[in-house]
């Protein structure tokens, strides 16, 4: 599968911010199902970040302010990842898993979104300043069709799933305070499978992986403040991120007399502090807003194999995310 299933992983994982506990495979096919399983928790962190970002609403410290206010944000962001390479990685069928090095080439792991917040309520006021405003969260994730040849995607409850939140101000910006928040916004996965082929290796005999009905849901709060310096808009931020998801992982061996299948399901928990700052500039019809952080924390059992000469996925990873925000 090479290069298109490291393509159709990354669109497929957009969304997806998962930290799994370990698998159990058995027969011929077991270190084929491993080794897939193995894939999936490695790298689904490192796009979860990158499509989760930092702020609910980029370059947003405080609440909007009441009814008649509104935000939209798009977003490309990057993750400081490593992508396995699957070429000249075959499959074992003793039996037990055994211990593979895939190569990882270190490289930025995209993601794209888009959210938008409304206000619905100014909140109370102290004189200069107001506290308890409240803004409606929204967000969408797109995921797409893909019928590569030896790889394939399909969605089985629609190609978008809208997330919502709730944003609620502690403190109003004003020209002596900052803006301060803190928000809470819930996103789901469109539910997809996904199948790829491998081929043999030397002796090793190849076969295709699949991961099928994967869905996930993701939660997550940030606290935010944020100051307008005259163009400029200064931010930061702080929060948390839990993600849960269920697969079913699909192995099969075929080719040197063998064609052996082994089925387990994949279940994921994991929670990811998230720390950033950010930037924006005022072009009056829009805000450039950029925002670099870090996302780390969480536990997950040792892989059985290796990627890069590492086996641990819930290592810290830097991301960096930068987009136009409009609003009123």
């Amino acid at each position: 599968m090479n290069g298109k299933l490291i393509v159709a992983g990354a669109l497929a994982a957009l969304a997806i911010a998962p930290m799994p506990a370990r698998a159990q495979c058995s027969g011929q096919a077991a270190d084929a199902c491993q080794k897939a399983t193995d894939l999936v928790n490695f790298v689904s962190p490192q796009l979860a970040g990158a499509l989760a970002g930092g702020n609910h609403t980029l370059g947003q410290g405080g609440a909007l302010g009441g009814l008649g206010h509104w935000a939209l944000d798009v977003r490309a962001s990057v993750v400081n990842g490593a992508f396995p390479k699957l070429d000249g990685v075959g499959f074992t069928t003793t039996g037990t898993p055994s211990h593979g090095t895939f190569n990882a080439k270190t490289q930025m792991i995209p993601g794209l979104v888009a959210d938008a917040a409304i206000g619905l309520w100014s909140g109370y006021s102290l004189g200069v300043t107001h506290v308890g405003a409240v803004d409606a969260l929204v967000s969408a994730t797109y995921l797409p069709t893909l019928d590569g040849g030896d790889v394939s995607l399909k969605t089985s409850d629609g190609n978008m799933k809208f997330g919502y939140g709730i944003r609620v101000g502690l403190l109003e910006e004003s020209v002596i305070t900052p803006g301060v928040a803190v928000s809470y916004l819930t996103r789901s996965l469109p539910t997809f499978s996904l199948t790829g082929t491998v081929q043999p290796s030397g002796s090793n005999p190849g076969g295709s992986l699949q991961l099928n009905n994967f869905s996930l849901k993701a939660n997550g709060w940030r606290l935010t403040a944020g100051k307008d310096l005259l163009i400029f808009n200064l931010n930061a931020g702080i929060g948390q991120d839990t993600y849960k998801s269920d697969a079913t992982v699909v192995a099969t061996v075929s080719g040197n007399g063998i064609n052996t299948t082994s089925t387990t399901t994949n279940s994921i928990s994991m929670t990811r502090t998230n720390m950033f700052v950010g930037l924006s500039l005022n072009l009056f019809i829009a805000k450039f807003a950029a925002e670099a952080g870090q996302t780390s924390g969480g536990s997950l059992p040792t892989l059985t194999n290796s990627f890069g000469g590492s086996t641990d996925a819930a290592k810290a990873r830097s991301y960096f995310s930068a987009g136009l925000r409009f609003g009123f």
